[in-house]
This record gives C-alpha cells, structure tokens and sequence, in this order.
C-alpha cells in the first residue's frame, strides 16, 4: 500500500461521528452528529469536513485516500437497544430449554431470542466426531417451518458438538436451502456455528453465532452502503472496517458480530502509542456522550481477551478488553426519591442536552457545564452549535431543583462533582498502581482534570486529537485476519497452518497485499471443559485426549499509520493563546478566569490554574492548584506539581 497518500478514519459514536485524516504530516479531524436513521449519512459528512480542511473537493480527497478505515457502534447500540433480528433457532434435541448452558448461566434466550422460537433437530455426534444419528429431513424441514410461519427472519443453527464434526450442521443448512432457494418467496438467510466459531464449548459457540445473527442485517447494509457512496467518488480500495480484536479488515471480510466495541477498541490503540512513546503504563478514559470507556497498557501491551462477552454472554469473539460505565456529557441527571441520580441514561445525539436547543427537556451533565460556565455558550465545536444557556437552567430547574429547593447553580455543582468522583472511582479501580492517566473523548477533558489532586493520580495527558481519540487511534490500526482450526489427535499441525496461510494470502490480495507483504504468527488456545476456561498452549506441546486446543493463525498487513512528531519548546509565557476572561464557577465562587486556546499554545507553554482551555471540539478547565503544559509532541499534559507536567 502506498504510503504517502491520504489515510482517511472515521468512528461513528452514538452522538458524534469523529473523522482523523492524515497526509503526511498534515492532519485534521473533523466532528459532525451522528445521523441515526443512517449512519452513512454522517459518515460522508465527515468525510466531506475532512476534505474541506485539505482544501479539496469529496471525489479528489477521496481518490487521493491510500485506505478507508471505518468504525462503528452500530451493533452494539442493537443490541443494547434491543433492535435485532428475529431469530429463528435450531439446536440439538433435548437442549431448547437449557441451550448448553449449565445452572446459573444466562442465556441467548433471556436476550436474543424468543423462547419460542426454539426448535430442537434430532441428530447426535459423539465426542469422536462419529454421525451417530443424521438429521432427518422430514423432522427438520418442519420444525424450519414452523420457525419461519412463527415470524423467523433468520434461521441459525447450533448443534452440539459440532466442534468435533460439523457434518450435521452442514446436512441441516444444505436441507433448509434445497427447501427454500434463493429465489423463493418465503427463504430466509441461514447461518451455523461452524461459519461464526471452530473453538470447543457449545454454549459458547451457540451465544457467538446468535450475537452475529442477531446484528448482521442492519450492519451488512449499512456497511456495504457506506462502501458505495466511498466508492462513487472515484475511490475504488476495500472500506476497512475495525475489529474489536485489534485491526481492520475489508467488509467482505467482516462478520457482524467482529465490530462490537471498534470504536472504543481504537482509541486503545491511541493509547498504546502514548504509552510507548513516554515509556509508561497508562490508563485510557474515553468519555464521550453516552458512556465512558476505559482500557488500560502496560508495558506496552494491548490488554487483549480471549472470549469478548455480550450483555453478559461470553463468546468465541477475542478482543482487545474496554470496561463500559454509564457516564457521559448526556448523561441524564434526575431526581429519584429525594436523590440525584446521573445516568445510566442519555439523550444521545438527537434531540441532546437541552442547551442544544434541539427539542431536548432533560438535564444532563453538559447542561451542569454550560450553567457554570465551564462550557462557553458560543464556543462550542468550534462555534458551530451555540448553546442556550437559557435553556439549560430551564432543564436544571424543572428536573433537579425541584422540590430539592436549592439553586439552580448548587444543583450543577452537584451533578458535575457526582459525575466526577463516579469516573474517579472507575479509574482507579481498573488501574491500580498506575499514575497517568489519557483523558479523551468530547466529555473526557471536560471532567478528569482535577484527578491530579487525588492520591495516585499524577498527571493527566490530552491529546490535540483527543475529541477525535477513536478516529486518530484507528489510524493506527493495521490489517488483521484471524483463521482457527480444531487441533484434535487426528490433525497434522503443519498442514492445518498451511490451509489458513492459504486462505490468508487468497484473502488479503483481493485488499492489496502480495504474499510476501503479509505477516503471519501461531499460536493455539487451551480449553478445560471441567473449568470451563481457556488458555494459551505450546503448539508443540503433546495432546491428551480430553484436551481441547483451537489452533490460532494471524495474519497481518502493514498499513499506512500515524506517528507522533516532536518540536522544541519555546517560552512558557502562553499570554499568546489567551482570548480574554469569563466569569466560571467554581464549587461555591464565581471566579473571572482567563480563556485560551490550546492550538495556540505553544510547546513549552505553562497554565497555571484556575483556568479554562478551550479548543475546536473540547474545554479542559484547569482547577486551582495544578498545571497545564504542553510538551514536545504538542500535548498537554496536567499535574498539581510542575515536576509532574514534565514526561519527555
């Protein structure tokens, strides 16, 4: 892939849509709302900002773009929304109650799918691998149609111990398409645990391959729409899509279930350059609208997990580990029972905090914000939205202050110290023994600067992409194919690597990549079905005939990426980037404070606080007692002692 065109990344949140493009070493980002009724309109959107700031028209930005890499939360805001595909499910005779579940264990049916449609194939293999009982097609063939007439809009197929053998599986999904072609009226998409997962555990396997099913629709059309409208303007390369594992794949390459968690999974990697560049384990919080986000580096190794859950379902899916807490800029605050209570509840990107001015009553945490005047009203991104402070006052009065009776000001003090001590908390209970921490996210600056007066947090480091965290860590992100294979007594190690290397070289020259442009390594997973768990194994290692090992290829290309670009630092005077004072307040003071813009601080610059930064698509105040510097890379970096502000 050539290097010195544009890199173009795009990561759909569930209230903006974040844009980082590079050319060289000239970068830009871009911030637009998220269009929920279609992600892609938002997604060319920003597209469009990003080649309006390269002084260039969409089809000539686009066709000079080396890669598209594109990621979302659509899937996960599905699920969550419980917006999914109606599944039909077929599973082995006996298990459609229990699904291979043992006692205790939730289930797809408390979630996914209706237990009603449910429908149990009688067949049987042996953990041999032996067909001992073959599908019948009469039994099978009505119970897919009773699926269908219950109002089945997708068929999946879960038999047990198909990890062994996946002929039955194979035999129930020829039936159902030899039933119902393409062509006919009333057919319905099928899927089998054998096309999702090759790993042993058949409950697992069942929760993996619903979750995919569950998502696939709405993520298949959008993801190839958002491919067709890249590709009308003259871009004619794969649309990358980010995968929770840690990199990107062309769509055709991407099944649903693959993208849960990308965007925040990127910004991981934003944090792993961070770290590796100071030389130092890190905490990431990314606190956006909705929720906020936190992963942890140390040493410089991304904190990957074998089996990624789904609302508290654990799957076959690997992926880099993010911990997800109910607090954002939108967090919804309300009384309940005489209690303020701050989310887990948000507005989300339509119709937002009601400073937005777009029809929303609710109070958030960026209407606490714009009361104090830690926000300005005619400054927000950049001053493209002007925010009505009226109207925020409104929402504080009428769904916080309430019967509680206390000032409008003392009711956002409280919902801005409520929301930050429950990010402190989380922040230190997911990194212990860590002392820095990456705010990012539109919200993360906002609300994590007065950590530096806790104990253990010594400084906070912000990015000037830090609005645009997830975008700018995506840029990062290589391509990344995963192949697996059952290892069982029978197998020959080498001939099942070069099986996978075959289909790695067939599937990542159709994204650009010649055979000795690709990276491969091994390795192979460990199942104990008595514990349950997996692990890691020598892949030499000799078997047993009650162990269950997953052999593991990766294959890797490298792609165009973002580096960090060091300065010198000039005076610390930043009396060049001040734009005047306002009046903010601060606990229980009104403090005029002076305002400057963090693009116009030079490298070496030191603020010291109170005071507020603002930039195009965040604020950072600067509470009384600690420091604000930007260091040699152009970030900034906050400590309660000016020993603390000096990382490189």
């Amino acid at each position: 892939m050539k290097k010195d065109l544009i890199t173009v990344n795009i990561d759909v949140g569930g209230t903006f849509t974040d844009g980082f493009f590079a050319w060289g070493n000239r970068l830009v980002s871009a911030k637009v709302p998220t269009t929920g009724h279609d992600l892609t309109v938002g997604f060319m959107e920003c597209i469009e900002s990003g080649a309006e700031k390269m002084e260039m028209g969409l089809s000539e930005f686009l066709s000079k773009a080396s890669m598209v890499r594109f990621s979302t939360t659509m899937g996960t805001n599905a699920i969550i929304e419980k917006k999914g595909m109606q599944i039909g499910l077929l599973v082995t005779s006996g298990q459609e109650g229990e699904l291979y579940s043992v006692e205790g264990e939730f289930k797809v049916s408390d979630y996914f799918v209706n237990p009603e449609l449910i429908e149990g194939v009688e067949e049987e293999i042996d953990i041999e691998g032996k067909v001992i009982i073959k599908p019948k097609v009469e039994q099978t063939l009505k119970a897919v149609k009773k699926l269908q007439e219950s109002g089945a809009r997708m068929i999946v197929i879960s038999l047990k111990n198909s990890y062994w053998n996946d002929a039955n599986e194979r035999e129930v999904k020829r039936l159902i398409q030899e039933e119902y072609p393409r062509h006919y009226l009333g057919s319905v998409p099928t899927l089998a645990s054998f096309e999702v997962s090759s790993r042993p555990d058949d409950y697992r396997r069942l929760n993996t391959v619903v979750g995919n099913a569950y998502i696939h629709r709405p993520m298949k059309v959008s993801l190839y729409r958002a491919e067709d409208k890249i590709r009308s303007h003259i871009y004619n390369k794969p649309l990358f899509i980010g995968h929770s594992s840690g990199g990107v794949a062309a769509v055709a390459k991407t099944r649903a279930i693959d993208t849960l968690n990308s965007g925040p999974v990127a910004g991981v990697f934003g944090v792993k350059a961070l770290s590796d560049e100071y030389q130092v384990d890190i905490i990431g919080a990314d606190m956006g609208g909705t929720s906020l986000d936190l992963s942890v580096v140390r040493k410089g190794e991304l904190p990957l997990e074998l089996s990624h859950e789904i609302e508290g379902l654990p799957t076959h899916i690997p992926a880099i580990a993010v911990q997800t807490i109910g607090a954002g800029g939108g967090s919804i605050a309300k009384v309940v029972q005489g209690e303020l209570q701050i989310g887990p509840e948000s507005v989300g990107a339509n119709p937002g905090p009601a400073c937005f001015g777009k029809g929303g009553k609710m109070a958030t945490v960026t209407d606490a914000d714009v009361v104090l005047g830690r926000i300005s009203s005619d400054f927000f991104l950049g001053g493209r939205l002007e925010l009505s402070v009226d109207k925020a006052r409104k929402a504080m009065e009428e769904h916080v202050v309430g019967e509680r009776k206390n000032k409008i000001e003392e009711a956002a003090n409280e919902i801005i110290e409520g929301v930050e001590q429950k990010v402190k908390d989380s922040i230190v209970k997911v990194g212990s023994g860590i002392d820095t921490v990456v705010a990012y996210g539109g919200a993360g600056p906002m609300h994590m600067t007065g950590l530096v007066k806790e104990k253990g947090i010594k400084r906070i480091i912000i990015t000037p992409h830090s609005a645009i965290f997830s975008a700018f860590g995506e840029s990062m992100m290589g391509i990344l194919h995963t192949y697996t294979r059952p290892l069982l007594q029978k197998s020959n190690v080498e001939e099942l690597i070069n099986q996978m290397k075959m289909d790695a070289e067939k599937d990542m020259k159709s994204e650009g990549f010649s055979s000795d442009e690709i990276k491969f390594d091994v390795d192979a997973i460990s199942y104990d079905p008595s514990e349950r768990v997996d692990g890691f194994v020598p892949i030499e290692k000799k078997r047993k005939k009650d162990e269950l090992v997953t052999l593991r290829l990766h294959a890797r290309g490298e792609a165009p990426v973002s580096v960090f670009t060091r300065g010198k630092c000039g005076e610390e005077n930043p009396e060049i980037a001040k734009i005047g004072e306002r009046e903010v307040i601060w606990g229980d003071e009104k403090i005029s404070t002076p305002v400057f813009i963090f693009e116009k601080l030079q490298k070496g610059a030191i603020v010291e606080g109170p005071a507020i930064i603002e930039s195009i698509d965040t604020t950072i105040p600067i509470v009384e007692g600690t420091f604000f510097r930007v260091d040699v890379i152009g970030n900034g970096i906050i400590g309660s002692k000016r020993s603390d502000i000096v990382v490189s």
